[in-house]
């Protein structure tokens, strides 16, 4: 839990500090881990042709969970759960 809060107050301060992550999500994604620390190069050019970290994430959960198709293992399920708990503590 401790690591949601930690993200929100990143991501709070990326916006607050530039204008571009409030209105792109590709580039609040890219300046977070960047803040966090993380060494990512993606040229600037094609960042606003990429595809979006969330339509990535909800083609997933489509396949999975729709389709039933290429299912996550048990454990990974049982930390999605945990993990959508805690974020709905965190964020509520």
């Amino acid at each position: 839990m401790e690591e949601l809060k930690t993200i929100k107050q990143v991501v709070k301060n990326t916006m607050s500090n530039d204008v571009r992550c409030r209105n792109s999500d590709k580039w609040l994604i890219l300046e977070t881990l960047r803040a966090m620390g993380f060494n990512i190069y993606i040229d600037y050019k094609q960042l606003k042709n990429m595809p979006s970290f969330e339509s990535i994430t909800r083609a997933r959960r489509h396949v999975q969970n729709s389709e039933g198709l290429f299912l996550p293992t048990r454990e990974t399920d049982n930390t999605r759960k945990t993990m959508t708990k805690e974020f709905k503590e965190v964020f509520a």
